[in-house]
């Protein structure tokens, strides 16, 4: 699980510190920044299954990733604490720092990995070169490329790579899902769900125990839908929905292009969650789009039976969302920005209290507009902030 999180200068996050559950909601206005705290995740594990180059390209240059701000911050880094398998502890950390004419490299990287016995493996990287390192692996590290990518080789080292690799971000596109699909393995689903049929068809060869929820799942949150097929249709896949149509004892069979956006999107988040190669972290924004109110209680229920298979990391606006009683407090995080600097914190004293104490829930806190941030304590946990300060798994 990934467990604790801090972000110095990247885009609105100037020094973001937060701790995640198994089960985390990110809820805020539109354009509060809680879509640049998921890309800054999303943009570590570019950084690792390509070159850093890519991921800035992507996002309109070196400009437009680092914080703009008078003061004009020229680095921006990350550090990720990561609890994982067979009591082990992992902190991963780098800072990158921007160049002139949009050039940038990698400044400084560290990765500890210690075990509950107290046994620590480490590197650390400057410039380049391992100030610390590790026995067997003497390459050289270039300027856009971070070193845990060849560290990995080192087996105390893989699982930190292996769990950042394997984090998904899903933005599911209706209209991807729904048009005929080209040919694809189907082992990971697309962000956008555009391989959806090939990764359905998996899941029935794979863990047909999985389809078989997946098709009741589905059926609960739209009635009358019995199951989704993977089809062949030529070089393209698709995928055909068989429904109850009254009046016919025999189920009927609907395309792609036959279905609401909504079915579509739920399909796709069932698709994320019960997929052949199960990612450690599973992100989806904002799952509620183009989905009736009514079935998003379905919804939760789907995404916190997913926390099984990997963590979950929700952003909505959704107070339909927030009121469903198997979402604690402890795993609501609540989004501002002020002045283009996001602030991300648990619910203020007085909102948690008035949860609590069962006098409003959080739902009707975020329509009145009274679901505030604990400001305060956001404010201490960003003033200590360091990126590659003394590690204490204790």
């Amino acid at each position: 699980m990934l467990s604790h999180v801090e972000i110095k200068n990247y885009k609105s996050l100037a020094s973001t510190v937060v701790n995640l559950d198994s089960f985390t909601v990110l809820v805020g206005p539109n354009g509060a920044g809680k879509s640049n705290f998921v890309d800054a995740l999303r943009f570590v594990n570019q950084c690792l299954v390509s070159s850093i180059t890519l991921p800035i390209q992507d996002r309109g240059g070196i400009g437009a990733v680092r914080r703009r701000s008078r003061g004009h911050p020229r680095h921006f880094g990350f550090h990720l604490g990561i609890e994982l398998p067979s009591g082990l502890f992992a902190d991963f950390s780098f800072e990158i720092a921007a160049l002139p004419k949009g050039a940038f490299e990698v400044k400084q990287e560290r990765c500890i990995v210690q075990s509950a016995l107290g046994k620590r493996d480490q590197y650390e990287v400057e410039g380049g070169k391992f100030k610390r390192g590790v026995e067997g692996i003497r390459a050289k590290i270039e300027p856009d490329r971070l070193a845990l990518t060849v560290v990995s080789a080192a087996e105390e080292f893989r699982p930190v790579y292996d769990y950042l690799s394997g984090m998904r971000f899903y933005s599911l596109a209706p209209d991807k899902i729904r048009e005929l699909q080209g040919a694809d393995p189907g082992e990971v689903l697309e962000r956008n769900g555009s391989n959806a049929a090939a990764v359905l068809r998996e899941i029935r060869k794979e863990k047909p125990d999985n389809y078989d929820r997946l098709c009741r799942l589905l059926s609960k949150v739209v009635p009358g839908t019995k199951s989704a097929e993977y089809v062949s249709v030529g070089q393209k896949e698709t995928i055909l929905f068989k429904q109850e149509v009254e009046g016919d004892s025999a189920l009927w069979a609907f395309d792609s292009l036959s279905m609401s956006d909504g079915t579509l999107r739920v399909l796709g988040i069932l698709l994320a969650v019960y997929q052949v190669s199960p990612p450690t972290l599973i992100a989806i924004e904002e799952p509620e789009a183009t989905i009736h109110p009514a079935a998003l209680d379905v919804l939760v229920d789907i995404l916190k039976d997913g926390t099984h298979r990997a963590q979950i990391l929700l952003t909505t606006h959704s107070p339909d969302i927030l009121d469903n009683k198997s979402i604690k407090d402890s795993e609501i995080l609540v989004v501002e920005s002020i002045k283009g600097k996001t602030t991300i914190a648990p619910m203020d004293g007085k909102s948690r209290d008035m949860v609590r104490q069962h006098l409003y829930t959080a739902g009707e806190l975020l329509r009145s507009g009274e679901l505030e941030p604990d400001r305060e304590k956001a404010m201490e946990l960003g003033e200590q902030l360091n990126l590659f300060g003394p590690v204490n798994y204790s």
